[in-house]
């Protein structure tokens, strides 16, 4: 095995695969005896814990290891920007690794017992966004050990558990408090995925697709997209009329979602968002007002689908979500001496012991296949209290109705959030006009025309980067 690994790091040292971002050489980074790791500023203090133990029972691992805790969020740009000063192992979102990969800040994996955990341990949903392509080689990059999904925080004083299972029965609770049923906690496309990424109950179907069958090589094809299915149609459609109801959806206030989300203010019943925001609501309300769902499931009215073939009034779709994960990556600056060792650290950090370990002590989800059943007897067995569990339990439920961010390019990335797709979907909900550079591109978005017009949009903006010059004469027609 240490024969391989060694064969396989001159291969790629050769090739120059581990030139860092800055453009230094395969061993840019002086090994001082120090292995450097970041993870979130939630999980620092269990991680160096871990660590520790780790060494004592390893007294010839040969190195220290100091971890640190950062925002995950922004760690990619830190790499981008100056890899000479990031950690030797860092934690990112999965859908960072193509950018940072096409860009030679990251080291792929080449430990055939690391990449052997994470295929057996692994959902195929994450497998799919963890790889990527560099000089015409596939290789793993991202090891995840943390997955995350958007679910339903809602106020259990107001609301009870059924109303909570359904949008329409958050409006009754909504009417009775005289107040607003839901909101998210930005307009994003990450958050717009709620909706966006809506499947059918009976049959978990969807037509949306971003970026299917996207390559990461150089130049390489950015996939399918689809987003003007009639589904798609009929749920905008729906969501529209539900956010003019006075007691439907709201977008968060100048103040935030956790003061509209307040239990003496009451400006909402519940909100759509993640663990990251928990110790947030849980503020607002009370931990024991403090009720965590699934996102609720809603049914197609006879005005959300007029005029439409393949949808009926009556059906009921689930809100969708990102279902994602946390990935340990090695720095391409990071000493080419330590690399044998990071790839040993990372298989044990990543293990279903200390992922199980992760979610008692820092509320990490664990990623692998299963974990639920291990959730679900922490509960059981007291180890977590009822909000806790219900916030991992949501977790691993909505991941059943999500996809893992497709982003597997930085293009893709940015083509997705950052070229105005986010801003002409909420413009659909608010049923206004969308202008784009001082043309009325899109002068309404309250007829069926206007949907299917905007949804286009969105779909050509996906694909392009740039807004059309015109709109087709028939839609839908690809964009």
């Amino acid at each position: 095995m240490k024969k391989l690994i060694a064969m396989t790091l001159a291969i790629l040292m050769a090739l120059g695969l581990f030139a860092g971002c800055s453009g230094s050489g395969s061993d840019g980074g002086k090994d001082d005896g120090v292995i450097r790791i970041w993870v979130g500023e939630e999980s620092a203090e269990f991680y160096q814990k871990i660590c520790n133990e780790y060494l004592s029972a390893h007294t010839d691992f040969g190195y220290k290891i100091e971890v640190k805790g950062m925002d995950t969020g922004s760690v990619a740009g830190t790499i981008t920007n100056d890899p000479t000063a990031a950690a030797d192992i860092y934690t990112v979102a999965h859908d960072n690794i193509g950018k940072l990969a096409s860009t030679q800040c990251a080291k792929p994996i080449t430990d055939e017992s690391l990449i052997a955990q994470v295929k057996a341990d692994n959902p195929e949903s994450f497998q799919s966004v963890i790889y990527s392509t560099l000089n015409g080689q596939t290789y793993l990059y991202g090891v995840p050990y943390i997955s995350q999904a958007l679910f339903l925080y809602y106020n259990k004083s107001l609301v009870t558990e059924e109303q909570a299972a359904s949008f329409e029965g958050l409006r009754e609770a909504a009417q009775a408090a005289q107040t607003k049923a839901v909101t998210v906690t930005g307009d994003d496309g990450y958050n717009m995925s709620f909706a966006l990424l809506a499947r059918k109950v009976s049959d978990k179907s969807t037509t949306v697709k971003i970026f299917e069958g996207a390559e990461s090589v150089s130049g390489g094809s950015k996939g399918e997209s689809n987003c003007q299915g009639d589904d798609t149609v009929a749920i905008v459609r729906w969501l529209q009329a539900y956010a003019a109801d006075e007691n439907g959806f709201k977008w968060a206030s100048p103040d935030g979602w956790d003061a509209d989300l307040d239990k003496d203010n009451r400006g909402v019943l519940a909100v759509i968002g993640g663990a990251w925001h928990y110790n947030t609501a849980k503020a607002a309300l009370g931990e024991s007002n403090l009720g965590i769902a699934m996102i609720p499931t809603f049914t197609l009215t006879k005005e959300a689908v007029e005029g439409l073939s393949a949808v009926q009034a009556g059906d009921v779709y689930r809100g969708g979500t990102f279902a994602d994960c946390k990935c340990f990556m090695i720095n391409a600056n990071s000493a080419a001496s330590k690399y044998a060792k990071e790839q040993e650290l990372i298989k044990y950090l990543s293990s279903k012991d200390v992922q199980n370990a992760s979610y008692l002590e820092c509320m990490n989800v664990p990623a692998y296949v299963g974990a639920s059943e291990f959730i679900k007897q922490c509960y059981t067995d007291g180890k977590v209290s009822e909000s806790e569990y219900n916030l991992a339990a949501a977790q691993v439920d909505m991941a059943e109705w999500g996809i893992p961010q497709p982003f597997i390019t930085g293009t893709l990335n940015t083509y997705y959030y950052s070229k105005n797709g986010p801003q002409v979907f909420r413009a659909m909900i608010d049923q206004t006009a969308y202008p784009t550079t001082g043309d009325q591109i899109l002068s309404e978005t309250s007829s069926l025309e206007g949907v299917r017009k905007g949804l286009y949009l969105i779909e050509y903006l996906w694909n392009h980067g740039v807004a059309p010059k015109e709109f087709p004469a028939a839609l839908p027609e690809k964009a």
